[in-house]
C-alpha cells in the first residue's frame, strides 16, 4: 500500500520536471535531406549550453499513431454509449486537445531522455520532415523557435543521389537520374515553400541559415545561431563549436573536397552538381525550384 501512495506524488513532481523544461528555450530544426540538417544540428549540441540530438520524427512515430490511437478509442467507446449505456449517456469521449496534450507531453519525455539528467538552456531536435510540421509543432509549444538550414537544390540533389540513390539504380544511369528528379523535385518545392510561409508568419521565432553561408563563414552563423537561441555567443565559445564540427573533425580528418564514397558526410562542398548533373537536368531543376535561387543568393 505505501509503493501505491508513492507512486501519485512521484507523477506529480515528474510533472513538475517536465513543466519546467518546458519553460526552457525549445526548438526545432529541419531541411531537406543532405542539405546540412545533421552538420547544423551537430553545430548546435556542440555548444556547452544547447542540448540538440536527432532525429526524433516526433510526427511520424508520436503524434500520427496517438492520434489513431485517439480517434480508435473515441470509436470505441461511442459504440458502447450508443449500446450499453444509451439510457445513460456512457464515458466522455475523448476531444482533440487530449491528443494534443498527450503529443506535447511526449516530447518533452524524448527532450528530457536526451539531456540524461543535465540542465541546458536550449534543447531541440532535428527532424529534417520537421519542415512540414512547424506549424503544428508552434501550436503546441508557442514559445519555441524554429531553425531551417537550405541548399542549392542542385547540391541537395547531388548529395541525395550519391548517398541514397546511385548504389541502387540499375541500367541506364542517366534516365536514373532524371526519374529520381521527377520524384525529389515536388518534396523540395514543398518544404521550402511551406518554411518560407511559417518564418513569414513567425519572424521573431524562425531563422534560415544556408549551406553556403556555413561554408563560407561558420564562425559568423554559428554565432547568429547561438545568440537567437539567447545562450553565450562570445568568439572563444563560437571557435571551438566551429573547430568542434568542421568537416575534417566531422569526417575523421578528411579535407572539404576529398570524396569519401558511402560515407555520411561524403565532400562538404558547393558546386558539385556540375560533376554530377547534366546541362539539362539543371534546366529541369532550375525550371521548377529557379524561383528560390534569388530568395538565398545562389548563383543560376
Amino acid at each position: 500500500m505505501a509503493a501505491q501512495l508513492d507512486m501519485p506524488e512521484s507523477w506529480i513532481e515528474h510533472q513538475h520536471k517536465l513543466q519546467d523544461l518546458a519553460e526552457r528555450q525549445l526548438f526545432f530544426v529541419g531541411g531537406a535531406p543532405r542539405s546540412g540538417t545533421t552538420w547544423l544540428q551537430y553545430l548546435l549540441d556542440s555548444h556547452p549550453e544547447i542540448c540538440c540530438r536527432g532525429e526524433g520524427h516526433f510526427w511520424k512515430t508520436l503524434a500520427e499513431p496517438l492520434a489513431n490511437m485517439m480517434k480508435e478509442r473515441r470509436r470505441v467507446l461511442d459504440d458502447k454509449n450508443k449500446s450499453v449505456f444509451r439510457h445513460s449517456g456512457g464515458y466522455p469521449l475523448p476531444e482533440l486537445e487530449e491528443t494534443k496534450f498527450l503529443v506535447g507531453t511526449a516530447i518533452l519525455l524524448a527532450f528530457e531522455r536526451q539531456c540524461a539528467g543535465a540542465t541546458y538552456r536550449a534543447i531541440g531536435e532535428k527532424t529534417p520532415d520537421n519542415v512540414f510540421y512547424f506549424g503544428r509543432l508552434k501550436r503546441l509549444f508557442p514559445n519555441a523557435k524554429f531553425l531551417y538550414i537550405a541548399r542549392d537544390p542542385r547540391d541537395v540533389l547531388t548529395s541525395a543521389w550519391h548517398f541514397f540513390i546511385k548504389q541502387k539504380a540499375d541500367g541506364d544511369e542517366g534516365a536514373a537520374k532524371i526519374e529520381w528528379l521527377r520524384q525529389a523535385i515536388p518534396q523540395l518545392q514543398h518544404g521550402a515553400r511551406a518554411m518560407l510561409a511559417f518564418c513569414e508568419q513567425h519572424r521573431a521565432d524562425s531563422m534560415i541559415v544556408t549551406y553556403e553561408r556555413m561554408l563560407a563563414a561558420p564562425a559568423d552563423v554559428a554565432a547568429q545561431l547561438f545568440q537567437f537561441l539567447a545562450v553565450a555567443h562570445d568568439e572563444a565559445i563560437v571557435a571551438e563549436c566551429v573547430a568542434r564540427t568542421s568537416f575534417a573533425a566531422l569526417s575523421g580528418g578528411r579535407s572539404a573536397g576529398i570524396t569519401q564514397e558511402g560515407s555520411f558526410f561524403r565532400k562538404g562542398v558547393a558546386g558539385e552538381w556540375r560533376s554530377t548533373l547534366t546541362p539539362e537536368m539543371n534546366e529541369m531543376v532550375l525550371r521548377e525550384l529557379g524561383w528560390m535561387f534569388p530568395i538565398f543568393g545562389w548563383e543560376q
